[in-house]
């Protein structure tokens, strides 16, 4: 697990590489990486963020942090690019595009308060329904509480054209387990130059056990497949809403 959320000072040291992103978002760069404490010049830009290639790989080693507007802005250090200063959001993990050299240690516990509920309404009467849910980290979440859950999955491709007429969501275990849910029906919709593709599935007891038993490696929507890099943190929000 990379993303420490709001307990930043456990980056204090650590040694981050630049985590690749997947083919439909390179274009579009990475967020966040300045050369000045102002973080007002950003790191070789291109259309509006740091390039790609510039960062892509990349290590460096965080050597303080400060507070910024209600979040902190990361001073790093690499032996070829020097001093970066990076903005780093507290509650935006799928901004969060680094790998922890060595890992970070989390107490039991530590994801439980990242979870949230939501009030929604139902009727002319508004009729307030709360609903618990993990945060939706790389378009995965999990709603629900008691004994009834469903899982939302959305993977965003690059396409010509909109397939549709698609169903059926699988979550490949790290541990070789699949999570299936053949007839889960695919919506399909519209963004820039892409295509989003979401679907939800009701979540029994037994699936319930092995989405907390392993981290999930990879989700498949219809045809369209992704490789999940935050899995192992996944599974701990998932463990601390299906207690």
């Amino acid at each position: 697990m990379n993303y420490p959320g709001e307990a930043v000072e456990m980056l204090e040291g650590k040694e981050l590489k630049v985590q690749t992103l997947r083919e439909s978002l390179q274009k579009f760069g990475y967020e966040g990486f300045y050369t000045d404490e102002t973080v007002k010049k950003v790191y070789k830009k291109g259309s509006l963020n740091t390039k790609y290639d510039a960062l892509v790989g990349k290590v460096f080693k965080v050597i303080s942090y400060k507070p910024n507007a209600g979040n902190y802005i990361i001073k790093l250090e690499n032996s070829d690019i020097g001093t970066l200063y990076y903005k780093y959001d507290k509650n935006r993990d799928f901004d969060y595009h680094f790998e922890v050299v060595g890992g970070l240690t989390f107490p039991d516990g530590f994801f439980c308060k990242y979870n949230k509920i939501d009030k929604t309404w139902n009727s002319a009467a508004v009729k307030y329904d709360y609903v618990s849910h993990t945060p939706c980290t790389e378009d995965i979440c999990l709603y629900g509480d008691n004994n009834d859950f469903a899982i939302h999955v959305l993977i965003t491709a690059s396409a010509d054209r909109k397939e549709t007429g698609l169903k059926g969501l699988t979550l490949v275990l790290e541990n070789g387990k699949e999570v299936s849910f053949p007839e889960a029906s695919v919506d399909v919709e519209s963004a820039t130059n892409m295509y989003n593709y979401r679907t939800s599935a009701d979540v029994n007891q037994q699936q319930l056990l092995l989405l907390k038993e392993s981290p999930i490696a990879k989700k498949i929507v219809g045809n369209k497949e992704q490789k999940v890099e935050e899995g192992r943190l996944i599974m701990e929000y998932i463990k601390c809403l299906a207690k």
